[in-house]
């Protein structure tokens, strides 16, 4: 399938093209820096309400399930960890859509070593804009390239 010419590396982005990423890129870096600070529950505001979040082992579908799965992570305060998030390849699909592809180091901290990179995952992203503007994941697939949680 040829790519369209307003999605081709290199060419000039619209002013809603480079707000649309401006406001994505924005939830992909929210999202790692509520993690890393305590504060994984308010992640959940950041996806719609019919918003999927997984991996090919796991999977959770809609707010309720991804208020169950960001609790138990922000309940584990024994695990201190930071996300850098790389290589974020946006596409604006359409004046509601968009999609993202990123590349995460996980780090852990503490425990044997104080400092290791436990995992490299891609990260699959898709995006909506509501009725009020506000853009919001609606799908988040993580791709685990080497290491593990």
């Amino acid at each position: 399938m040829p790519i369209s010419p307003e999605l081709l590396p290199g060419t000039e982005s619209s002013g809603e093209q480079l707000a649309a990423e401006s406001a994505c890129r924005d939830l992909i870096n929210h999202f790692a820096y509520f993690v890393d600070n305590g504060m994984a529950s308010r992640t959940v505001d950041l996806f719609t309400e019919d918003a999927e979040m997984g991996s090919p082992e796991r999977s959770s579908k809609g707010r309720e399930e991804l208020t169950v799965l960001m609790a138990a992570r922000e309940a584990a305060t024994d695990r201190r960890t930071r996300h850098q998030v790389t290589n974020i390849v946006f596409r604006h699909i359409g004046p509601h859509t968009a999609t993202a592809n990123s590349l995460l180091c996980l780090y852990v901290l503490g425990g044997p070593t104080e400092l290791s990179v436990r995992a490299i995952t891609v990260f699959d992203d898709e995006f909506a804009r509501d009725t009020h503007g506000r853009w919001r994941f609606s799908s988040r697939r993580a791709q685990p390239l080497a290491g593990g949680r």
